[in-house]
């Protein structure tokens, strides 16, 4: 879930210490970053203004600055553990009444991005909710588990990447049948929420703040159906020549990278994660038969790669030998086709801050 929260007359404190506090990001100096923000609670701003307004600002402004290659992906990292101590300390200073209820939070089997949902956690205990973050890449089983044992009131999903969506839909189909509501946030869900929806969620949030008034609204009105068009046959047949079009992608590359750059990994290092990333996001715009799923990613990492003055041959290298190896897939051939036209002849647009990592 995403962590914006609108301004209101009370922000001028937390606002006036941002620069500061990005500053200590940059130089990975936690205790400085946890005394900003500690003290900023001390000063009488609140928990939400904090975790929303700083922390989750300065994390937007991380994953833009990686984006532009102006970071390197360790200081991205060293960055957002710092902002992981921040959330804890302010959570450690937070008293919540849990007197609202039970809600389990957690990732997406394959999902790394924890920060938002910890943020979230946040600010759904202020809200007087118990709260249990079951933390990074949680398969759906296990998470079924865990609603059968505990019976929360709702879980929440985090989705950070639409790569994840074929997952996401098969764990909210285990967790509804659990009888338990789903509520879904995060950037990989789309814009609006548009493909959760799709899905059959019970609710979506765009923020943690929206999160926590639609939780104030239940019992929330049956979801609508699932939506219909799902790619299943042909996902299947892709995911099982998963390991065989990334051999041949990898083969083609000779080890180069897509993504590397003079920032990041040298160019033979990673190269499989690459590829294999651009492989996942084509799988989920088959699976959803979304054709601009799949444009939009690679738009977004030509725009990248751009940043990172990188060949763009590697990339394009890639959905040609996807191409030749998905020649009995007709969707997936409408999807590379476009995104080869795109490579082709686009002007990748400006930075948004998303990261693919």
């Amino acid at each position: 879930m995403t962590t914006a929260l609108p301004p209101t007359t009370s922000d001028g404190l937390v606002d006036q210490a941002a620069e500061e506090f990005f500053d200590a990001l940059g130089r990975a100096d936690e205790q400085h970053a946890v005394d900003i923000a500690t003290g900023l609670l001390d000063a009488g701003a609140t928990t939400e203004q904090v975790l929303l307004r700083l922390v989750g600002g300065a994390q937007e402004r991380v994953g833009l600055l990686w984006q532009t290659a102006e970071w390197s992906v360790a200081q991205e990292h060293a960055a957002t553990a710092v902002n992981e101590r921040v959330v804890a300390a302010v959570g450690a200073r937070t008293r919540g009444t849990a007197e609202r209820g039970h809600v389990v939070l957690g990732c997406l089997d394959g999902e790394w991005h924890t920060l938002p949902g910890r943020i979230v956690a946040e600010v759904l205990r202020v809200h007087g909710w118990r709260v249990t973050f079951l933390g990074a890449s949680v398969p759906a089983a296990h998470l079924v588990s865990y609603l059968h044992l505990h019976g929360p009131d709702v879980v929440a999903v985090s989705c950070a990447l639409p790569a994840h969506l074929p997952t996401a839909h098969q764990t909210i189909i285990a967790a509804q049948r659990t009888g338990t509501p789903v509520l879904a946030g995060g950037a990989g869900f789309g814009a609006q929420g548009r493909w959760a929806r799709r899905l059959g969620v019970d609710a979506w949030a765009g923020t943690a703040a929206e999160a926590a008034a639609l939780l104030d609204r239940q019992p929330w009105a049956a979801p609508a159906p699932a939506g219909e068009g799902f790619n299943g046959p042909e996902y299947a047949g892709l995911t099982e020549r998963r390991r065989r079009l990334i051999g041949s992608a990898v083969a083609r590359l000779h080890g180069f990278s897509p993504l590397a750059g003079p920032h990041d990994h040298p160019p033979d290092a990673g190269v499989e994660d690459d590829i294999a990333q651009v492989l996942d996001f084509l799988a989920a715009a088959v699976y959803l038969t979304d054709r601009d799923l799949f444009v939009e990613y690679l738009g977004w990492l030509a725009g990248v790669l751009e940043a990172r003055n990188a060949p763009a041959a590697g990339l394009d290298a890639v959905p040609e030998v996807f191409h030749a190896g998905l020649h009995d897939f007709p969707f997936a051939q409408d999807c590379l086709a476009d995104g080869r036209t795109l490579l082709a002849g686009s002007h990748p647009g400006p930075a948004t801050g998303r990261s693919p990592r």
